[in-house]
């Protein structure tokens, strides 16, 4: 018998997915704190891991440990070397949650042109003549930037087209614009890029800097709206609150924060009534939970079955 530890709770589908394995020994853990982890780990076969980190000190308190399965697709606070040199694949789920984020990002911008919030409040307080204040838009024809154009971005890029938005693109990490038969318009200089959009929305990965401050602001058309799923550290919060002010930014949609969850009572920030807010659960709902809580359930049954695919394995060298 293999014991595996789950690090507290996933989506049941993966509970129950380990369960019917055969020679499965499962122990789901009552949290997912470090504390208790730490705790369960130390005759484990197998671990399904979820934000928790697992450090050199961890795996060397698991002598039995003979995957580690992340619940997720990030592994910044594991030690993959580690895991390397005891020969122990580390797995993570795969592109479980792109589409997610890319339908997040566009509810998020339907939401802002269409102003559904303020429309929303017309009728609960009864003031149905303030619908001729004509204060929504079609996402038809406007010129959306993507700044980042990954499996996300691409996906985001595709249901603007739907729309009949007009793309833009910026990734300085495309080496091949031809691979694109959509009808995309890419540019070289992001500054470029801002001046052409009314809509900007970020998939990019960290850049170190925010992508979006006070210069990239003053470039921007009257009216942008701003998008960002993506980082928390892509956005200067206080260049965004001076552009809603000035009325270069019309509305943002902000799932991601420099400091999570954010201190709502140091920034201003958080009390504009243009921004719509949302606890980074862009990838985070019941359907991709299923499906990321699956697919690291489906990678210990395929380690201990001998049939692991190296597409979900991080450190895949040691297979």
């Amino acid at each position: 018998m293999y014991k595996i530890i789950v690090g507290g709770k996933i989506h049941q589908s993966g509970i129950d997915l380990l369960e019917t394995a055969k020679n499965f020994e499962v122990t789901v853990l009552p949290d997912a704190s470090q504390e208790t982890l730490e705790n369960n780990i130390s005759d484990a076969d197998g671990v399904l891991l979820r934000l928790q980190s697992f450090t050199k000190s961890m795996i060397d308190n698991s002598p039995k440990l003979k995957i580690l399965s992340r619940n997720g697709v990030g592994y910044d606070r594991i030690d993959i070397p580690e895991l390397t040199n005891r020969k122990i694949p580390l797995t993570i789920v795969g592109d479980v949650n792109s589409g997610s984020v890319a339908e997040h990002t566009i509810m998020f911008i339907l939401h802002l042109l269409k102003n559904s919030k303020k429309h929303d409040a017309m009728v609960r307080g009864d003031k149905w003549k303030d619908r001729d204040l004509l204060i929504s838009n079609d996402f038809a024809g406007k010129k959306i930037l993507i700044v980042g154009f990954g499996k996300i971005g691409q996906k985001v890029a595709k249901i603007a087209l739907a729309f009949d938005a007009h793309v833009n693109i910026y990734d300085p990490y495309i080496d091949s614009q031809k691979i694109f038969a959509e009808n995309y318009n890419f540019f070289d200089k992001l500054e470029t890029a801002i001046k052409d959009s009314e809509i900007i929305t970020l998939h990019a990965p960290g850049m170190g800097k925010p992508i979006i401050g006070k210069v990239e602001i003053g470039l921007m058309q009257e009216n942008t709206i701003l998008i960002n799923t993506s980082r928390g550290s892509h956005v200067d919060l206080d260049a965004l609150l001076d552009g809603l002010k000035s009325g270069k930014i019309r509305s943002a949609g902000l799932d991601v924060y420099p400091k999570e969850p954010p201190s709502i009572h140091k920034h201003n920030v958080f009390n504009h009534e243009n921004i719509l807010f949302s606890p980074h659960i862009a990838g985070l709902n019941r359907d991709c939970a299923e499906r990321m809580a699956i697919n690291s359930a489906q990678n210990i049954i395929d380690y201990f079955d001998g049939r692991l695919s190296p597409e979900f394995v991080v450190n895949n060298e040691i297979l």
